[in-house]
């Protein structure tokens, strides 16, 4: 089984699903190809992959190469974990729009900066399907770049290929949601999801059979006050995970609905809460700087070069998102087991309303016959927030392979957050954004103002 990870120099996500081929029990005669175009990197991860794969007996085969199509040649499974442009591109995605009132929390999957990545990404993604189709038609796609949707969108769309969008945050979000009533940490979830990534609502939701939605009720969560329960002290362990969701409560009381993920994604998605004239924000909403990020990745660098040089797996630790199940899920693709999991798929009456085809997030049942997505179907008020979004993600793929830098100041225009700037101030933030990145963008059309 050949499976190639594009993005192999990525020191989070490369290495940790290197680690998970080499641990699996399930998959054999693995031949695991890293290819990146950062050679530095590339060799880093590499290396780090190969003395774990030698600490356990050697089960499977790591190559590293520059050359995409080799890499790609005869693939059973691809996984793509890249950003065009790093956080270099990625600073302009979130600055810029902080000069016009706006406050990325994350700004990789909609707002201003998510549309302009998915500019800077689409196109290479086009160009992955269309390498695919030419070398390994058969392949599936496991995508786990942002923004997620348009992304998983793009090769499916054009070229046929199977592709699945894998994000760890409504998983995490149920378990969260379900400590904080009560369950304990390993307890059963159930629960339906329906939406959108980073923006997927909970309609239901159980742990070892309890009804964690009326038992937050019963709690005295469900409230847009942004108090903790009255018999909840600041400094209860359990109220840390309370930190992170404050603004969902508030939603939750005034629509009626539980946002699935935490507060740093899902209000993205509103107009409620990321305007602000000083950068202050409510509810306690936290912000993900490019400080951050240069810190995180100069960390887990330093965690592989440390580790390179003495082999020791304590200097690993965890591997960030590298310990997402996507190796899990291409054991079940396999045929290995049977894995339920939320994730991102292209519409086949899932959720009706929504455009088929276009990628939504269920919860999803992966075997040997493929991915089976749970009937979710989405409360009509959901479908006033979700489906604008559905839609904007539709059209920027057309955009951003051939569409037109009007094209695109209208659609980012009709976006939540731009809802507080005065008509033709998007525009100058568009131009302002797209200029600040032209070597990036590939659709000469964008760029003609």
């Amino acid at each position: 089984m050949k499976c190639t990870v594009i993005g192999g120099g990525s020191y989070n996500w490369a290495f940790g699903f290197a680690r998970q081929f080499v641990r699996t029990e399930r998959l054999r005669d693995v031949h695991l190809v890293l290819v990146d175009t950062n050679r530095e990197a590339l060799d880093l991860v590499g290396m780090a992959a190969d003395i774990c794969n030698r600490a356990q007996g050697s089960p499977i085969r790591i190559e590293r190469t520059q050359d995409l199509d080799a890499a790609l040649d005869g693939a059973d499974f691809v996984i793509v974990s890249i950003s065009t442009g790093g956080l270099a591109a990625m600073r302009h995605d979130l600055e810029i729009p902080e000069r016009y009132g706006i406050f990325h929390t994350v700004g990789d999957t909609v707002g201003p900066g998510g549309w302009l990545r998915a500019v800077r990404n689409v196109p290479v993604f086009h160009d992955f399907g269309a390498r695919m189709a030419r070398l390994c038609p058969s392949a599936w796609l496991m995508n786990v770049s942002n923004p997620l949707t348009p992304l998983t969108r793009v090769p499916q769309r054009y070229f046929g290929i199977k592709t699945v969008g894998m994000c760890p945050g409504v998983e995490h979000g149920a378990r969260a949601y379900a400590r904080l009533a009560g369950a304990a940490p390993d307890s059963r979830l159930d629960f339906v999801v329906s939406g959108i990534d980073h923006g997927s609502w909970f309609l239901r939701l159980y742990a070892d059979g309890m009804d964690v939605l009326q038992k937050l009720k019963d709690m005295g969560y469900w409230r847009s006050d942004d108090r903790l329960p009255s018999d909840m002290k600041a400094d209860d362990p359990v109220a840390a995970a309370h930190a992170g969701i404050r603004a969902a409560f508030a939603v939750w009381r005034e629509i009626g609905y539980l946002p699935s993920l935490s507060d740093r994604h899902t209000t993205e998605n509103w107009p409620w809460f990321l305007a602000s004239d000083n950068g202050e924000l409510p509810f306690g909403i936290k912000r993900t700087s490019i400080a951050d990020r240069q810190e995180w990745f100069a960390g887990a660098k330093a965690r592989l070069e440390r580790y390179v040089q003495t082999q020791d797996p304590a200097a690993i630790g965890g591997a960030g998102h590298g310990d997402d199940p996507v190796v899990t899920t291409i054991e079940a693709l396999a045929g290995k087991r049977s894995f339920f999991w939320a994730s991102n798929y292209m519409n086949v009456g899932q959720i009706p309303g929504v455009p088929e085809g276009a990628v939504v997030e269920t919860r999803c049942l992966f075997d040997a016959a493929g991915v089976h997505p749970l009937a979710s179907p989405m409360p009509d008020l959901l479908k006033t927030l979700v489906l604008p979004h559905v839609w904007r993600q539709e059209l920027i793929t057309g955009i951003a392979l051939a569409g037109t830098f009007d094209d695109l100041v209208a659609l980012v225009t009709t976006d939540p957050l731009c809802s507080r700037l005065p008509m033709g101030k998007c525009r100058d933030m568009v131009r302002e954004m797209l200029s600040a990145n032209r070597t990036l963008i590939r659709n000469p059309k964008l760029l003609e103002w």
